[in-house]
């Protein structure tokens, strides 16, 4: 078995945006010219294998993570990020501190049901019968004013595929909190006033007609509430896991909003994260 942790330095990288771009919570330089977002992480990896014994016979089990920690987003106050990734990560309300999140998450096998007992291994022997839990959380975009994560999730305990759930998220520095369906919208937008859009952004993505989304193997009978909001590359997504909106073969379906089909719902310190101009 091997166990890593902090597989990289904290690396400092310095972002350049043009001053045109974002809210000006960096350091100026040039005379305005360029903005200078000081951004710091680290990369963690860690694995831990077990061989367990159950009613039912004997497998292996693999766990993993790998997580791209925030250190420093420029000035901004990350701990209700850093408690986000944790939570969505592992489950973890209670630790606060990263690397004891990564070690709980590996001692802890109780994903599989029914174990008589559990071994630590050094390495997984070929052609045995291996489940596995992988979790991952990568950056998708970090600019001025927010950051945008996803948290992948993956496990397989037997049968046809594994099951992987993703969880993409906005932080918000301004708001400080992560962003969803209550705290991006106006109030009183409800779900209903924002399936319409979604519907028709979807049928764009497929090339179906909006009255035909079953064509592109959406289960219409399932799509009648908003997935989970994300921002990224100027575009509001929509994120349905599979088996949510349609079969496990059409996967994972992220919903592209653009931001003037839906700037009357948006709540002004929303609209800003967007470069459209509102």
């Amino acid at each position: 078995m091997e166990r890593k942790y902090c597989f990289l330095a904290s690396a400092a990288l310095a972002l350049a945006l043009t001053a045109c771009g974002g809210s000006g919570s960096g350091r100026k330089a040039d005379a305005g010219l360029i903005n200078e977002f000081q951004v710091s992480e680290i990369l963690m990896t860690a694995d831990k294998d077990y061989r367990i014994s159950m009613d039912y016979g004997d497998a292996y089990l693999e766990l993993y993570t790998s997580i791209h920690w925030p250190e420093r987003l420029g000035s901004n106050d990350i701990s209700v990020l850093q408690d986000s990734l944790l939570y969505f990560a592992y489950g973890d309300t209670a630790v606060t501190d990263i690397r004891a999140a990564i070690r709980a998450y590996l001692d802890n096998t109780s994903i599989v049901e029914g174990i008589k007992s559990v071994t630590e291994v050094d390495s997984l022997p070929a052609d045995t019968m291996t489940y596995f839990n992988n979790v991952t959380a990568s950056v998708m975009e970090v600019n001025e004013d927010m950051a945008t994560y996803q948290v992948v999730s993956s496990t397989y305990l037997g049968g046809a595929h594994p099951m992987t759930s993703v969880r993409p998220f906005t932080y918000s520095f301004a708001q400080g909190q992560v962003l969803g369906f209550d705290n991006m919208f106006l109030p009183g937008v409800t779900a209903d006033s924002i399936m319409p859009v979604i519907r028709t952004a979807l049928a764009r993505q497929l090339s179906v007609p909006v009255d035909a989304l079953d064509r592109g193997g959406i289960f219409v009978s399932q799509l009648t509430y908003p997935g989970k909001p994300y921002i990224a590359s100027n575009t509001l997504y929509f994120h349905y896991d599979p088996y949510e909106i349609g079969p496990y073969a059409l996967g994972p379906v992220d919903v592209a909003v653009y931001p003037d089909e839906v700037d009357r719902f948006l709540r002004p310190d929303v609209k800003s994260l967007f470069d459209q101009g509102f």
